[in-house]
């Protein structure tokens, strides 16, 4: 876990000094999240390994969605208010 917080640590360092490029991998992770693509996710992560095992060891109810907010999710939502599509919370 040290090796992690090194690297994350570095990581907001470059971020800070306005290194170029160094927020590129953190605006695919954005993209990734947005739209739910757990492959590129676990790619951009400092930690892929663990990250993958936890996702595999909490699958969400829905596809669209992660484990913790299922049905409540605000990316989630927030497509489909964005595609004019209904949003089911009840």
């Amino acid at each position: 876990q040290g090796i992690i917080a090194s690297k994350i640590a570095a990581h907001a360092a470059d971020i800070a000094k306005k290194i170029p490029h160094a927020q590129d991998l953190d605006d695919q992770m954005a993209d990734a999240r947005r739209t739910f693509d757990w492959q590129k996710q676990w790619e951009c992560s400092i930690d892929p390994t663990t990250a993958k095992a936890i996702r595999d060891s909490r699958l969400p109810e829905h596809d669209d969605s992660c484990s913790m907010c299922g049905k409540f999710c605000a990316v989630r939502s927030m497509n489909k208010a964005l595609n004019d599509e209904y949003i089911d919370i009840l």
